[in-house]
């Protein structure tokens, strides 16, 4: 059984949307979201230029970037469940977080399955 430390891929894209999706994340807080998981302005700015009024697409690019590790993502725990459950936490998504932190979750893609949960941190 793997922790949530263990570092996602681009293969767990669809995983992450489903599992935040599953925690009520509101995807009109995906620049937030990608400020707070380590992502530049900048970045953010052109994902919005590029998919303007869709923050379905928005969340899900924003998140690409993360899993792709870009900017400074390492910094701030690299792309893995804890640090997305951090990271709510610090933008007061304290009810998605605690969701997160209380559910049993399963991701997998062809080359593994993470089995989270996350029975510490308090928000």
């Amino acid at each position: 059984m793997a922790t949530g430390q263990t570092c996602l891929s681009l293969g767990d894209l669809i995983y992450v949307l489903e599992l935040l999706k599953k925690c009520d994340f509101p995807k009109a807080n995906w620049y937030d979201l990608g400020l707070t998981l380590g992502l530049l302005k900048s970045s953010l700015d052109v994902i919005e230029k590029n998919h303007p009024h869709d923050a379905s697409r928005c969340m899900t690019e924003c998140l690409s970037q993360w899993l792709g590790r870009a900017d400074n993502v390492d910094s701030r725990g690299g792309a893995n469940l804890d640090s997305l459950s951090d990271a709510l936490g610090s933008m007061n998504e304290t009810a998605v977080a605690e969701k997160l932190s209380e559910s049993t979750i399963t991701v997998c893609n062809y080359n593994h399955c993470i089995f989270y949960h996350r029975t510490s941190g308090s928000y």
